[in-house]
């Protein structure tokens, strides 16, 4: 007579891959500001990330462009230097002319960089992918190919097209688009309302509590969650971990700051 065969252990089902039609580009647009898990999930089933990196380049080329055009840029970097005493002190060792060189050099690398913005946002997303791919894959056991990841990265930086809006009005309506604090624009971050010239070390934490950074960073934590083929990680630890990378990313621009 022959035994019953023992039943084997299986390891957990992975989630189910979305099946049918899913979202439109526009239904995964709106649905990033009141549904992003639903977006999230739909990459998936199309893993596609270039609608919302053009967007977001298009968006945030537009104020850099009037920056560029209605801001004494020179007069930028002069601030810049006068709030920094590692860089005072290159400068001192500077004949005037290598220093109007120098400034001259400065100047057309912020320009450059604005108009290639396009190109700088591709590659700083396919650099962050990277990086929390192998957080989330590793650290987690998430399931997150690099495409779907991109994905992810790129639809959580839609909330800057909100950002970038707001600059733009500021930078129109402004009578003297000068007196605008370039590199923090606008109140939504401590920083903001401090003195640039005063303590770097806290006016760099100040700026690091910005509405859209923490925007930002909330919606990566839910993506590469949602956008997981297996149930790891939940909600709460992909929010929780991708604080932790925040975290540690403010820490190394703090000690920059108090280097440089």
């Amino acid at each position: 007579m022959s035994s019953p065969t023992s039943p084997t252990p299986s390891s957990p089902a992975a989630a189910p891959e979305p099946a049918g039609p899913g979202l439109s580009e526009p239904q995964r647009l709106v649905n990033i500001f009141f549904n992003p898990t639903k977006t999230f999930t739909d990459l998936k089933r199309n893993p596609s990330w270039w609608v919302p990196w053009l967007l977001v380049s298009i968006f945030v080329l537009v104020p850099g462009v009037l920056v560029v055009q209605k801001v004494d840029l020179h007069r930028f970097m002069e601030q810049q230097i006068e709030r920094s005493p590692a860089a005072q002190r290159r400068m001192e060792n500077l004949t005037p002319e290598q220093r109007a060189r120098g400034m001259d050099i400065n100047v057309g690398f912020i320009k450059g960089t604005i108009y290639a913005y396009p190109v700088v946002n591709l590659v700083k997303g396919l650099i962050i992918a990277a990086i929390l791919m192998v957080v989330f894959n590793f650290f987690l056991a998430a399931e997150v190919p690099f495409q779907r990841a991109m994905a992810v990265v790129f639809y959580s930086y839609i909330p800057f097209i909100v950002y970038s809006v707001l600059l733009t009005v500021s930078l129109l309506v402004s009578s003297d688009p000068n007196t605008i604090e370039i590199g923090n624009p606008m109140p939504t971050n401590p920083a903001f309302f401090m003195d640039p010239t005063g303590n770097r070390f806290l006016y760099a934490l100040a700026a690091s509590l910005d509405i859209f950074n923490i925007w930002t960073i909330v919606l990566l934590g839910l993506g590469f969650s949602a956008a997981s083929s297996n149930r790891k990680p939940d909600k709460s630890t992909g929010l929780a971990t991708m604080f932790v990378v925040y975290g540690v990313l403010v820490l190394c621009i703090l000690g920059w700051k108090a280097v440089f």
